[in-house]
């Protein structure tokens, strides 16, 4: 008779930083196959002169080392940080999304909804436009948003109006190439007009459901896929569209941070015995460039087991579950990296210490 499937527990680590119904409506299992231990090309980068190879390093642990798990993999695309834990995760540097405390995302946010903007720069006549009276061309999107380095992410519905809506309002002089969204307090970051319009940049107001509220300036903030959370400007008080003499450059993920990979499990206080599956679950998310596998390694990255993400796309994390069981006792670690459309491989892997008695 098959054990029932035991799902290691939540833990606080990396769980605030996952939808809380991540692990709803799952995609339909499909069979993990192993690669034979073979390393995908992109394993190795250069960041500062320094290759760093994505690969575990563990190899004098006491660890049981098992080559090749073989197991059932799903995942899916769905679910939403809570705004409570997007205030956490965008509330503790100085600037923009990622980087400054967000009052208008935490519980009992004070401050009025908002929705004029000022826009002007290389413009033939500037103007305010007030978005609340072009709620026919709102959009909702479910959209991942992630910082350039460490490891914070999250994932929200929002609901605005899309910048090319403003800027089709606007009388442009000849050559304007840059849009720079700045905040009440005067932060903003240049960004190519034509990059913002092809990711369809939306001028959100709400966000999980809860209407954006500010003390000053607009309740509005500057949202588009696949970008670093940098340019994620809130209460935005005027647009600026300019002609420059060189187009800005887009900020990426730093190098070291790519293909970010979270475990949302904890094995604290969990008990597993011989032949028990076992459900590890956690995200990845690379901020620009699709998760095409989540790789998985039960003995030190000397073999691992490619499951195929067929279909993910680069806007939105990838949630996903991994099942197998283990016939011998003793102690073991999972380890989990994820690989990149463009082969490259996380160069931070997660890795989770478990026990069968």
């Amino acid at each position: 008779m098959n054990k029932p499937a035991q799902k290691i527990m939540a833990g606080v680590a990396g769980a605030v930083l996952l939808a809380s119904g991540a692990g709803a409506a799952l995609a339909a299992q499909q069979p993990a196959a192993a690669d034979g231990g073979s390393r995908p090309v992109g394993a190795t980068h250069t960041v500062a002169d320094h290759d760093i190879r994505a690969q575990w390093l563990g190899e004098e642990s006491d660890y049981v080392r098992v080559a090749d798990v073989q197991g059932s993999f799903t995942f899916n695309q769905e679910g939403v940080t809570p705004n409570d834990e997007l205030f956490n995760v965008f509330g503790t540097a100085i600037l923009s999304m990622c980087s400054k405390p967000a009052p208008e995302l935490a519980a009992g946010q004070d401050g009025v909804a908002t929705y004029f903007v000022n826009v002007g720069g290389h413009v033939k006549e500037s103007f305010t436009v007030d978005l609340s009276e072009l709620d026919d061309e709102e959009q909702e999107a479910l959209m991942g948003c992630s910082c350039a380095t460490g490891s914070p992410f999250g994932q929200a519905a929002v609901i605005g109006v899309p910048l090319a809506s403003v800027v089709g309002m606007a009388d442009l002089e000849d050559g304007v190439n840059t849009v720079t969204a700045y905040g009440a307090d005067g932060y903003g970051e240049p960004l190519p007009l034509q990059y913002a319009l092809d990711k369809n940049a939306l001028l959100v107001y709400q966000v999980n459901g809860e209407e954006l509220k500010a003390s000053e300036g607009s309740s509005l903030q500057l949202w588009m896929p696949e970008t670093v959370a940098r340019y994620f400007t809130r209460n935005i008080a005027s647009i600026e569209l300019t002609r420059e003499d060189a187009v800005p450059e887009v900020a990426s993920v730093d190098p070291m941070y790519r293909n970010k990979i979270e475990i949302k499990n904890s094995a604290d206080g969990c008990a597993f015995e011989a032949g028990d599956e076992i459900t590890f679950e956690g995200v990845a998310d690379d901020c620009g460039s699709p998760i095409a596998a989540i790789e998985f390694s039960f003995d030190g990255g000397r073999t691992w087991t490619a499951c195929d993400t067929d279909g993910a796309t680069a806007d939105k994390w990838v949630n996903w579950q991994f099942t197998a069981s283990f016939e011998e006792k003793g102690d073991y670690e999972m380890t989990v990296r994820a690989r990149t459309a463009d082969d490259v491989v996380s160069p931070l892997s997660a890795s989770l210490a478990f026990a069968v008695r």
